[in-house]
């Protein structure tokens, strides 16, 4: 905490936000910070939340079961900064935030980057394990950890290779399966079997290939996007970074075919988690009852509406459907991997039905989680101040 401290002091002077604060802590106006933390936490209040465990690969010891927000407070404090830290945000909160400030419909914050998670608006009265008066409650799904008993994902061998190897086997499965810290793992994974099977590169791996982590999935971005005949790209990310000199025009459309399903995975399973949250509002979450004309099983043979019927009423096709179900969105590999985002689509058509097309809008929240959290802090203060 102390390099975020210290960080955070140097922004301050750089950016020419307030010298006092630096130079004369004590006198000066306190600032008031969102803190935006993408790990998971047991929060019991705006400005407090324990450490559960790391992940995303990270693994910083003597921070486990502590607050965070008292861990960065004293850092600030002990570096004389005067700053305050006025609300604990999950990056997907903060997304659902900032989305919400130019789209009022927003119901889901979705981060798809190194790692993964949601965020949606339930109703307090489906929350069973904390009473509130409030009507309404953002809740953090943290569904990277999904099925940890891997029952129901299409979990394969490469992934429990995976899983395995990784710092926190049998945890965020999910997440291992999408996220962009371990697809070009995955995929790496698969190259080794095919080269096992003397599939491909007759047979003959490399040092660098054979090496944990060496497939970054920015190789499988650049892979994606060749659309070149001799695969020219494909041949110098091969011989370049993986040190595979010798490989055939076949070897690179293998390559090129195995980095598509990997990523093509990935943007399906996103799609899945984004359905389920939506479905799990339309059955009994803020969206029922407002007549939105999307399917509540793949099973369905028409889209069946909350009423029973099979019929659209309104104009859109539902009864009060004149605004979409907005979802905010951040993270890397949504806004730059090739063809995430037009397959996470095609895949809400496939789950929810034809009007997901239009009734379910992706839009990129860009720095979602920090200005979430800058915008949390904000109305955390103003309802400290109001409450004096």
């Amino acid at each position: 905490m102390n390099f975020i401290a210290i960080s955070i002091k140097e922004f301050i002077c750089i950016e020419h936000i307030s010298a006092k604060i630096v130079e004369h802590p004590s006198n000066s106006e306190t600032l008031e910070l969102g803190f935006t933390f993408s790990f998971p936490v047991t929060q019991t209040a705006i400005d407090s939340g324990r450490l559960l465990r790391w992940t995303k690969g990270f693994n910083c010891p003597g921070a486990v079961g502590n607050d965070i927000v008292q861990l960065l407070q004293q850092a600030l404090d002990r570096n004389e900064v005067n700053v305050h830290v006025a609300a604990l945000v999950n990056d997907t909160v903060g997304t659902l935030l900032a989305h919400s400030y130019s789209h009022p419909n927003t119901y889901l914050g979705a981060i798809f980057g190194t790692g993964t998670n949601g965020a949606y608006v339930e109703h307090t009265r489906n929350i069973k394990k904390m009473p509130t008066d409030a009507d309404e409650m953002i809740i953090n799904i943290e569904w990277g950890n999904f099925d940890q008993e891997k029952t129901s994902l299409p979990v394969t061998i490469f992934d429990n290779k995976l899983d395995r190897e990784s710092i926190n086997p049998g945890v965020h499965v999910f997440e291992k399966m999408i996220s962009g810290m371990y697809l070009g793992e995955i995929t790496r994974n698969v190259l080794l079997h095919l080269i096992d099977q003397r599939v491909l590169f007759q047979g003959t791996s490399s040092p660098k290939l054979n090496t944990h982590w060496a497939v970054e999935t920015k190789f499988m971005s650049a892979i994606e996007n060749d659309t070149s005949s001799d695969l020219a790209t494909v041949a110098q990310i091969l011989e370049q970074e993986l040190d595979i000199h010798v490989n055939t025009q076949a070897d690179r459309e293998i390559v090129k075919v195995v980095c598509q399903f990997v990523g093509m995975r990935a943007a399906r399973m996103s799609a899945a988690a984004t359905a389920a949250v939506i479905r799990q509002g339309l059955e009994v979450g803020t969206l029922r009852n407002q007549g939105y004309p999307l399917k509540l099983s793949i099973h369905d043979k028409e889209t069946v509406y909350q009423n029973g019927s099979t019929k659209a009423k309104g104009r859109n096709g539902g009864a009060d459907c004149n605004n979409a179900i907005h979802v905010g969105v951040d993270g890397s590999v949504f806004q730059h991997y090739p063809h995430f985002e037009e397959r996470m689509k095609q895949t809400l058509v496939e789950l929810l039905g034809e009007n997901a097309r239009d009734m379910v809008k992706l839009g990129i929240a860009r720095d979602g989680s920090g200005v979430g959290a800058a915008l949390a802090a904000l109305i955390a203060t103003k309802t400290m101040t109001s409450s004096r």
